[in-house]
């Protein structure tokens, strides 16, 4: 099977937020528990293209099977921060995908010049915190209790990487 880890381009959106909503119906690993109207999400894909900011696919036989991107904050004061988002589908997990989705984004936002990098993660997915802090995150604090969803609480690992 060949996966094909490219930038994004409007043609994708479809299939970008076919694969958003599968990992977010899972509940499991990212916040978002339903994706935004469509229409937000082709917005905020034609502004990442415009701006060249960092946002790539994973593509296999014409199928989104995952995604990663970092996006600068707006704020004046802090345009210099970019923001992971990532996530690859179920049935694509394990075969290294995250790896390269993330390569390609981080190498892209030091190339736009971006000075820091962060994310949030769950604090029991080993997987993702294993997998950051192999591409140079460091923990800078929890947020306990941060998400409660079923009648359980998840704390919130806050991690981040510089270039100053």
């Amino acid at each position: 099977m060949s996966i094909t880890v490219r930038q994004i381009e409007l043609k994708d959106a479809k299939g970008f937020y076919k694969a958003l909503s599968s990992v977010a119906a899972e509940k499991k690993y990212i916040l978002t528990l339903e994706p935004p109207p469509f229409e937000s999400t082709q917005t905020f894909i034609r502004s990442n293209i415009e701006n060249n900011h960092a946002q790539y696919v994973a593509e296999s036989n014409e199928t989104i099977v995952g995604w990663a991107d970092i996006i600068p904050f707006t704020r004046q004061s802090m345009t210099h921060v970019g923001s992971l988002g990532i996530g690859v589908i179920s049935e694509f997990r394990g075969q290294g995908i995250g790896q390269r989705l993330l390569e390609k984004t981080i190498e892209h936002a030091w190339l736009q010049g971006l000075k820091r990098l962060e994310l949030e993660v769950f604090s029991d997915n080993e997987v993702a915190l294993n997998l950051y802090k192999k591409y140079g995150y460091q923990v800078e604090g929890i947020k306990r209790y941060a998400r409660y969803l079923n009648g359980d609480y998840q704390d919130i690992v806050v991690m981040a990487q510089y270039r100053i």
